[in-house]
């Protein structure tokens, strides 16, 4: 391994971390089971060997995922399985797959309309890019009780928000400690 200073850039791309991987895992599924574990969710990640580390781990936590392989789905554009799955992952009807972990092919163009988090696990420099995968969970669907969304961030590509043009400020940010829980109390302190 080449002798310098790796940073996050570096993380799971140069420098797979599988303990990290497995902390990420384990801080989505902590924040499902506390909140809604059918919610649907997707995991960007920086690579798709990365999307398959973390579909592996997440299906290590998930109970669930033992009974249904569909619970957790790598969705990439090299896995046949997972693409054969998107259009049930973009369905507002079908159940599962509950979780899909990407790399790029679901940045673009895919109407995720009750996918209630986003988890950001790949670094992202684009501001289209960062609004393109935000854009993922947007959509309000009051009929399928979809009245927000929650974005977990691994990676610090929320500092895009501080982006003059942007569309707005956040309603509320909560950055848990580690030893906190991940999900945010009833009452955060909005932005300044």
């Amino acid at each position: 391994m080449e002798q310098r200073q790796y940073n996050t850039k570096d993380f799971d791309r140069t420098l797979v971390l599988e303990k990290r991987t497995a902390l990420v895992a384990n801080k989505v599924w902590e924040y499902l089971q506390a909140t809604d574990p059918m919610a649907k969710t997707i995991v960007f990640c920086d690579d798709q060997d990365h999307a398959e580390r973390m579909r592996q781990e997440l299906v290590k936590l998930i109970p669930a995922a033992a009974n249904n392989r569909r619970y957790v789905m790598r969705i990439t554009g090299d896995d046949n399985e997972g693409k054969a799955q998107l259009s049930y992952f973009i369905d507002n009807d079908e159940p599962y797959p509950v979780i899909a972990t990407t790399s790029k092919l679901l940045t673009t163009g895919v109407d995720a309309k009750t996918c209630k988090l986003i988890v950001l696990d790949q670094n992202i420099n684009s501001m289209t890019e960062f609004k393109q995968i935000i854009g993922r969970g947007t959509r309000l669907r009051e009929d399928y009780q979809k009245l927000y969304f929650t974005i977990m961030d691994f990676k610090g590509a929320t500092r895009l928000f501080a982006d003059p043009d942007f569309d707005g400020e956040p309603v509320v940010i909560y950055e848990p400690s580690p030893e906190d829980t991940v999900v945010p109390p009833d009452v955060v302190t909005p932005p300044e």
